[in-house]
């Protein structure tokens, strides 16, 4: 059962005792092209959320990190069906959202397992590009180390949302990535993972440095999108690779898709693995 009252953190981070102790082992790693429609219309992971949660539970998983838009949020799909008589996985990254009037409303949840019961830590994305504003250092990153600090120090890693790698920049004067914020002076040397899924896949050429930057120290940096936005011009770029980024140490590990399961084989899914020692 999914447990909402031993673990939720509200957007206003009220929770007291801390984020759960849990470490990532072997992670799954998730995307897809959402330019493809299930036989509803929709273009989330729904359709084959349950089937992707219980191969990579196969393959001894014990997390499992899914791209952005990741679940539409409705009445008729309940997170915690998929979740029942998993035997490995114990940590679930997804974004739930839905398309509104006024935009696309959305919460990031980590589902985690303790014991046999289901529980939620519920996150948000604090920005998604930095502003050299006294008002935006007080409503946005003040409060986003803040919740650094005390939300999002788990076993052995952390959660960057999608733009939230911003926090270092990159500097035209020395050509190199700075940490203006002081964020990896708030990671403590137990953090060996950051997880930064992402809604689309960056194409500027500061995100591969920034993501090398966040990775030293021996820390890993995984990066996970969705392929199929196109930009202004009606051109999709979603490049030949998969659609996710690693890096370790400073270095980029090229991280292949697996083609030995009927999910992954569907052109739209892309599953990866990373064990880690």
């Amino acid at each position: 059962m999914i447990n909402n009252d031993v673990f939720k953190v509200d957007n206003a981070g009220s929770n007291k005792s801390g984020p759960p102790k849990i470490n990532i082992k072997k992670l799954g790693i998730v995307s897809h092209d959402y330019r493809y429609k299930d036989d509803n219309g929709l273009s989330d992971f729904s359709y084959t959320f349950t089937g992707i949660l219980n191969y990579l539970d196969n393959k001894g998983c014990n997390s499992v990190l899914f791209a952005l838009f990741t679940i539409i949020r409705r009445n008729d799909f309940k997170i915690e069906n998929s979740l029942k008589g998993l035997k490995n996985i114990e940590l679930v990254f997804i974004e739930e959202f839905k398309e509104e009037s006024n935009g696309i409303k959305s919460r990031y949840v980590v589902y985690y397992k303790l014991g046999s019961d289901w529980h939620e830590c519920v996150l948000k994305q604090w920005f998604g590009t930095l502003k050299n504003t006294h008002k935006f250092f007080n409503e946005s990153i003040t409060p986003f180390i803040n919740e650094v600090r005390t939300q999002r120090l788990f076993g052995n890693f952390t959660i960057l949302l999608c733009g939230e790698s911003n926090i270092v920049k990159y500097s035209k004067a020395s050509e190199s990535i700075e940490d203006p914020f002081n964020y990896l002076k708030e990671i403590p040397i137990n953090i060996k993972v950051i997880l930064n899924p992402i809604h689309d896949r960056m194409t500027r050429f500061e995100m591969k440095l920034k993501r090398k930057f966040l990775s030293e120290k021996d820390r890993w940096v995984v990066s996970v999108w969705n392929k199929g936005k196109k930009d202004k011009n009606g051109k999709v770029k979603d490049g030949n690779r998969p659609a996710w980024t690693v890096f370790n140490n400073g270095n980029e590990i090229k991280l292949e898709k697996i083609d030995d399961c009927s999910i992954s084989s569907k052109s739209n899914i892309e599953i990866g693995f990373l064990e880690l020692s």
